[in-house]
């Protein structure tokens, strides 16, 4: 997603705000395997001129689909995220002095008047995910034994203590005496 700071160059003003649609693609980190935008991310991006330090504030919204992590019921959820950056443009060179500077990876380098933050909110994106996705914190699951979701009801399968075959010799050691 290139963003043109070609007015803010110029002096013409002293604030640009841009809202647009935004789809990773290839070139952008990639969307984790199971993970499926199901429309484009919207973001909304804020970029301020501070006496020549130029700093973008963007926030987005991404709606997914994916399945849930114990029953592999279809998701769909959506997440809120934003990003911060500083801009390098030739007037100007931030260093690790900078007060600003946190990560190389928070500066955006200025290329013909335009910046590229389509890697920015990819990366971001990903980051964000939850470690896990559930349909309901109290999700059963499947049934180990016949894969049927729990929450439909009762499978009927019988859940007997079974003892690894190797350690069957420890049984005896449970085992009152008589």
């Amino acid at each position: 997603m290139k963003i043109d700071l070609t007015q803010l160059l110029e002096g013409k003003v002293s604030e640009l705000a841009v809202e647009d649609f935004f789809t990773p693609g290839d070139e952008d980190a990639a969307v984790p395997h199971g993970i499926k935008l199901a429309s484009p991310m919207h973001v909304f991006c804020k970029v301020k001129d501070n006496h020549g330090c130029l700093t973008l504030t963007a926030s987005a919204e991404a709606e997914y689909e994916t399945v849930c992590d114990r029953c592999l019921s279809p998701i769909s959820t959506s997440l809120s995220f934003s990003i911060e950056r500083l801009i390098e443009s030739k007037g100007t060179h931030i260093t690790a002095d900078d007060p600003d500077f946190e990560d190389e990876d928070d500066i955006l380098h200025l290329v013909n008047g335009c910046v590229e933050i389509g890697a920015d909110l990819a990366e971001a994106f990903v980051l964000e995910l939850p470690m896990r996705h559930l349909c309901d914190e109290e999700c059963p699951g499947l049934c180990p034994k016949c894969g049927k979701r729990r929450a439909d009801g009762d499978c009927g399968c019988k859940f007997e203590k079974e003892i690894d075959p190797r350690l069957k010799v420890f049984q005896k050691l449970l085992e009152k005496p008589q």
